[in-house]
């Protein structure tokens, strides 16, 4: 049965809510400053936010995957199993400090905000492993409170500065305030579970041979993650490296408003759906609730695509920029490539409900060298608007992969 929002208990729709009021923030303080800075500073933000999503992942060496699971079927030392992977996220933190500051420095809009960037992206992955622990133990509610607090928190503030309080501000404080609401919810989340912390200190031990084990079996999922981050945000890099930081800004102006139909499948279509249909895998029920998940798939996500195209519409009025309308056509191509892969989780379901995991990182893998390749390309011929082009042949390649890796129609 469709879950909806009417039927969900009252603590699973608050924490939908929280999740959504989160996500929107995001969405509402990366529109509001393509109107408040020029295109060029624009570019170097969206640069910037860019490198601490792609740092989250690169952090995280999907080592979750393993942990969560793990520590879940096998409750036998959880505390020690938690603290070993926060050991280990440690030791990446120390080596990401040291390869950030390297790299980092070398990067022209990157080297002011070096030491901002590194720490935000240590403190944004921290407080996410912490979340999915806290939604692993069903303890749902006060981890989107948290995400809640933590993301809407610093736009809002933010927002009320240059909105209300009409004040000037940088980029460097901008990713300050991020960087103060992230850490003081880091401490409200230690207050918080100090006690039990205290109550499990003692019976702690480093679990070696666990932590090695999850990271050969993460690490198939992790090639695949960065591949397909390839996809999602390598075009924002090579359109400023083939043009210049405005466009950057520019594209990724259409391409995170694009990303939102992304976000709303998942939220609404996979996060519900994909679990009951991995239960049912091995029951009479998996093909009836496989047909129930393409319909839903494509029902939402040609709902969200012509929600996106007639939003564009009024934002670029009010955003009341030339030269990010003049490219409005970006989001038609960009959209297009979006509903096809999400159309296509379909078939990426079925092949990772069998077990297909070589085949998931083979289409990922392929599907990122003609993204990167296509992109250069076509940004050179065509500028942003070929950005656009190469998303949408990325898109294509993907959903066709996807569809012809499954022996069988559904």
């Amino acid at each position: 049965m469709q879950v909806t929002l009417s039927k969900l208990p009252l603590n699973k729709a608050g924490s939908l809510f929280l999740r959504m009021s989160a996500m929107g923030s995001k969405f509402l303080i990366f529109t509001y400053l393509s109107k408040y800075f020029d295109e060029s500073v624009y570019g170097v933000y969206s640069l910037l936010s860019t490198t601490v999503t792609i740092a989250i992942f690169v952090l995280g060496f999907d080592f979750y995957n393993y942990a969560i699971r793990d520590i879940l079927l096998k409750p036998n030392d959880r505390a020690s199993k938690v603290a070993t992977s926060f050991i280990f996220y440690g030791i990446i933190y120390v080596a990401f400090i040291i390869v950030g500051y390297l790299i980092f420095d070398q990067v022209d809009y990157l080297a002011q905000y070096t030491t901002l960037i590194i720490f935000i992206g240590i403190s944004e992955h921290l407080n996410q492993e912490i979340y999915r622990l806290l939604l692993a133990f069903k303890k749902v509610l006060v981890a989107n409170w948290f995400l809640f607090l933590r993301v809407a928190g610093w736009t809002i503030w933010v927002l009320f500065q240059i909105v209300i309080l009409k004040k000037t501000i940088s980029l460097e404080y901008i990713l300050f305030t991020w960087l103060l609401f992230n850490g003081a919810i880091l401490l409200v989340t230690l207050l918080w579970f100090n006690q039990s912390i205290r109550n499990h200190i003692a019976k702690i031990r480093f679990k070696k041979h666990w932590l090695t084990t999850g990271l050969k079996v993460s690490l198939i999922f992790y090639t695949a993650t960065l591949a397909l981050k390839v996809i999602e945000y390598s075009n924002r890099y090579i359109v400023e490296g083939v043009l210049d930081e405005a466009s950057a800004g520019i594209f990724s102006f259409y391409s995170n408003i694009s990303m939102v139909i992304g976000i709303y499948i998942s939220t609404v279509v996979v996060s519900y759906e994909l679990p009951d249909l991995i239960e049912s895998s091995t029951n009479h029920t998996f093909e009836s609730k496989l047909l129930r998940f393409k319909n839903l798939l494509i029902r939402h996500s040609a709902v969200a695509f012509l929600a996106v195209i007639i939003l564009i519409y009024p934002i670029l009025l009010w955003q009341g920029k030339d030269s990010f309308a003049q490219y409005w056509p970006l989001i038609i191509l960009l959209n297009a490539a979006t509903f096809l892969m999400n159309v296509s989780l379909i078939y990426h379901s079925y092949l990772y409900i069998k077990h297909q995991e070589k085949k998931l990182l083979q289409i990922v893998l392929i599907s990122s060298v003609i993204n990167v390749i296509s992109t250069f390309l076509f940004s050179y011929l065509f500028g942003i608007i070929g950005a656009g082009i190469a998303f949408l042949i990325t898109g294509i390649t993907i959903f066709v992969l996807r569809k012809r890796a499954v022996k069988k129609k559904i």
